[in-house]
């Protein structure tokens, strides 16, 4: 998990995640003796008789309607031929499953000489105003958003995604990714940030026009860092549209405008051109602008463009008397990210970064920590963590397991004929169901790959339905 930041996605990881979902299959079958990844599990014991979606009536004469379905029909498919039937009918499943989501808890490699404190500037709900959410980068990763398994939920606000983004604690450093899938989370300028611009990136002005940059040449690539006042939004990306033989070239055009504005005011294509006779290139409401954008909740003075062979292409506000009365918005995500529904890169954090996500507004801020309590926090993590399996994470075997006494395993036998008809066909049940298990145990400790951020334990042995 350290190696993939945390996340990992099925376009590169396909493998590992089999292997995975294969770990907890599994651990499942060795607990108690199947898995409803495994198992077809029958629940009933009178004859199927349909659901709101399908019965006899709704299917029509085009189908053929099975009271009693059977397992043989699935004999040639490659993956659902080899399930086993479990045949349980009037028996309740007693075995412990952990339907609720849980917070994912992960031991970082380092602590970060800082601690980490967001606070709420612009809120959606009164309550959270000025609110500060603290995190010591004890944890490798705190999540935030409406569901209940985030270290910090915002709860009701279905505008909000079910994990928005998480924090990263690595190497010292804190990063933040975007998770967002409807409404994604974004950076907002002040008077000291400057943005990289790449390709692919995309700017809200004024909350009311989003301008995707779909070119941007550069006439080398640039070696300037992020810092505490030079943000980029996708550090990992290095290719950079080079030409050596002609001026810098960005090229914008809106994707979204808002209801409340015209969109016949607006430019359906900007171009901006570095070639030397004007270093900075201002946005804004005014005919003075370099860029006129005549929307109304667009600043006459909005933000400014700039190129520079160490930074590239640039938006700012900086060196202005006063900032946009709308602000300046940029995506966490590339277009390309966002169409992909695939999380953003890690983004460092840098003290005064202020954080936007659907209403809400959170301002970074840095505070040193001392030797003591640095210390304090390595002592009490290490408590915390000894005998829980955190794998790459802890950089660590996995403890042996206490062992319990041997509890005789409940087998079960199915037989099913290839060619036999629903009243023939026989399934035999050589076991009742396994008596409950004992109390759960925390899923880091019961299962070997356990720090994986799409699956948690619970998903293998939750019980299946029919």
């Amino acid at each position: 998990m350290v190696e993939q930041n945390y996340v990992i996605g099925i376009d590169n990881q396909a493998d590992l995640i089999c292997q995975i979902v294969e770990d907890f299959v599994n651990e499942a079958l060795n607990q108690t003796g199947y898995c409803s990844l495994k198992h077809q599990v029958k629940l009933y014991q009178t004859a199927f008789e349909g659901t709101c979606y399908a019965d006899a009536q709704s299917l029509g004469a085009a189908y053929t309607y099975d009271t009693n379905p059977m397992l043989e029909y699935f004999k040639n498919d490659p993956n659902l031929g080899t399930l086993q039937l479990k045949d349980m009918p009037g028996k309740d499943i007693n075995t412990p499953s952990i339907l609720q989501k849980r917070e994912m808890i992960l031991k970082p490699q380092s602590i970060p000489e800082k601690k980490l404190m967001l606070k709420f500037e612009s809120v959606d709900t009164e309550e959270l105003k000025n609110v500060e959410i603290t995190f010591e980068g004890d944890r490798a990763i705190f999540k935030i958003g409406e569901g209940e398994a985030n270290h910090y939920q915002i709860p009701n606000d279905k505008k909000l995604w079910e994990t928005q983004f998480m924090i990263i604690s690595l190497n010292g450093q804190y990063y933040i990714r975007d998770l967002g899938f409807v409404h994604t989370s974004r950076i907002k300028l002040d008077k000291r940030s400057e943005v990289q611009i790449q390709k692919g990136s995309i700017v809200d002005l004024g909350k009311v026009v989003h301008y995707h940059f779909d070119k941007a040449i550069h006439h080398g690539v640039p070696t300037q860092e992020p810092s505490e006042a030079f943000y980029t939004m996708r550090p990992s990306d290095t290719n950079f549209d080079v030409d050596t033989e002609d001026f810098p070239h960005l090229r914008a055009r809106p994707t979204w405008v808002s209801a409340d504005e015209n969109v016949d005011n607006i430019q359906n294509e900007i171009n901006v051109y570095a070639d030397g006779q004007k270093p900075v290139n201002s946005v804004g409401r005014s005919m003075k602008r370099d860029i006129q954008i005549k929307l109304k909740a667009v600043s006459a003075d909005h933000c400014a463009i700039a190129y520079t062979q160490e930074k590239g292409w640039t938006i700012t506000e900086r060196g202005k008397d006063r900032l946009s009365s709308n602000g300046t918005f940029i995506f966490m995500k590339s277009m390309q990210q966002m169409n992909d529904h695939i999380p953003s890169d890690m983004i460092p954090l840098h003290d005064d970064m202020i954080i936007s996500f659907v209403n809400y507004e959170l301002r970074v801020r840095l505070n040193q920590k001392t030797k003591d309590e640095i210390n304090q926090q390595y002592a009490a993590m290490e408590e915390y963590f000894a005998g829980k399996y955190q794998g790459a994470a802890a950089g660590a075997a996995a403890p042996e397991e206490p062992k319990e006494e041997e509890k005789e395993q409940p087998a079960y036998t199915a037989e099913v004929q290839p060619n036999a008809t629903p009243d023939e066909a026989a399934v035999v049940a050589a076991a009742e169901v396994p008596e409950a298990a004992p109390a759960e145990a925390e899923a880091a400790e019961a299962v070997p790959a356990s720090n994986v951020e799409q699956a948690e334990p619970a998903e293998a042995e939750k019980p299946a339905e029919a």
